[in-house]
């Protein structure tokens, strides 16, 4: 969730085909051009033919593009009239789906006004890019009639469908399969991150709007999957801030629910981004306000998984223990903007500026950087897909993969 808004309310990749069928389409060539050869010249120029026939092969192997190279994926520009991104993503059998909005770029076409996007209207898609060939499939559409919002975060859910916000305006979820699209209006707006709830529920943060006491406060939604809201939970910050929620996560280990928000000042306080634990009934247990926590994830497999910053260290604090994954993180400029977890109980951590971390199982971590391909681009959610890194990439509607260290 941009906090520009402040003070307004596992996975395969086998590998690219062509370099999957290269040795198998060698290794026929060649035992045909031998056989051919062997009964034609007695065997001698086979021999010649087929080394001559291998030297190619390997000539134009050398020329695609190596593993770990980085390759940019970028889709169709989604409007005429405002240059939409790549937003927060979320993966499941090999494909990453993700929200695709104009939010940055109308903004800053406003003057710094973060309802710029409201100014026009335009679709609300949901990008999907195809993990194991590394290419963008086509979007699924769900533009309401007379939409404005684009989409901001989407969630694969275990049933087969994709659930999606688009904050200014109606939640919703797709079939992916079918293109069949339900609206959930009578949650009502505001609403923008999504993580699974217990059981099969989904947790949803409206980041406004929510509180009947004090409109102005977010509050954390619990809702079935056909859309029906099954609990609110308004939030208590302290005296003087609003809360605006972002980023929700279920701890199955303490029986708590997480939630991230910017702490919107009344007055002239500093913005600040504490976060809240609430019991399943929604009562309070706490607000904390250091470190400061950036993004929290539930794993089934692992627990509670918190990406904490302390003055210019980044750590990831899992239940067996802390792992550091940026000691010189410029807490000005950067943010951990994703988490997700891997299906072997590790997890990758990505920052805005397009530092990527992998954190193994036992606690090991390696990190690359994904390179700055447009002034101003930001990148949200980067998952992992066998040896490679996939992220989305907010300058224009792009996927950036690369190879893991």
């Amino acid at each position: 969730m941009p906090q520009e808004l402040a003070g307004v309310c596992g996975l395969r990749r086998p590998g690219d085909p062509k370099r999957r069928r290269k040795p198998s389409a060698q290794k026929h060539l060649a035992q045909g051009a031998a056989g051919r050869g062997a009964a034609a010249r007695g065997g001698r120029w086979g021999v010649v033919l087929l080394l001559a026939l291998t030297a190619v092969l390997a000539a134009c192997a050398g020329k695609h593009t190596p593993r770990g190279a980085t390759q940019a994926h970028t889709a169709p520009p989604p409007s005429g009239t405002e240059d939409y991104c790549a937003w927060y993503g979320d993966a499941r059998d090999d494909v990453l789906y993700f929200g695709q909005a104009a939010f940055w770029s109308a903004k800053r076409a406003h003057g710094g006004d973060p309802r710029g996007d409201l100014a026009e209207p335009g679709p609300q898609l949901i990008g999907r890019f195809d993990l194991r060939r590394e290419h963008m499939l086509s979007p699924l559409d769900v533009t309401a009639p007379g939409a404005r919002s684009g989409v901001w975060d989407v969630y694969a859910h275990d049933n087969g469908r994709v659930y999606y916000t688009t904050f200014f305006e109606e939640m919703g979820t797709v079939d992916p399969a079918t293109g069949d699209v339900h609206r959930f209006p009578e949650l009502g707006l505001g609403l923008n991150e999504i993580a699974a709830g217990p059981g099969d529920t989904l947790l949803v943060t409206r980041y406004g709007a929510g509180a009947r006491e004090d409109p102005q406060q977010g509050s954390l939604l619990v809702i079935s999957p056909e859309g029906v809201l099954l609990e609110e939970h308004a939030l208590a910050p302290p005296a003087g801030y609003i809360a605006a929620p972002k980023t929700p996560a279920l701890d199955t280990a303490s029986g708590t629910y997480w939630v991230t928000a910017d702490l919107l000042p009344r007055g002239a306080d500093a913005l600040r981004n504490d976060a809240f634990v609430l019991s399943l009934d929604g009562a309070q247990r706490r607000r904390i306000e250091t470190p400061e926590i950036q993004f929290v994830a539930g794993d089934p497999l692992v627990g509670l998984l918190r990406a904490e910053r302390s003055g210019s260290k980044l750590d990831l604090v899992r239940p067996a223990g802390s792992v550091v994954l940026d000691s010189d993180f410029a807490a000005a400029f950067d943010f951990a903007q994703d988490v997700k977890p891997t299906p072997d109980g590790g997890a990758v951590v990505t920052q805005w500026s397009g530092l990527v971390h992998r954190v193994a199982t036992d606690g090991s971590a390696s990190s690359l950087k994904l390179p700055n391909l447009q002034r101003g681009g930001l990148y949200y959610t980067a998952v992992l897909a066998d040896d490679r890194i996939c992220a989305t990439y907010c300058a224009g509607v792009r996927v950036v993969c690369t190879g893991v260290p």
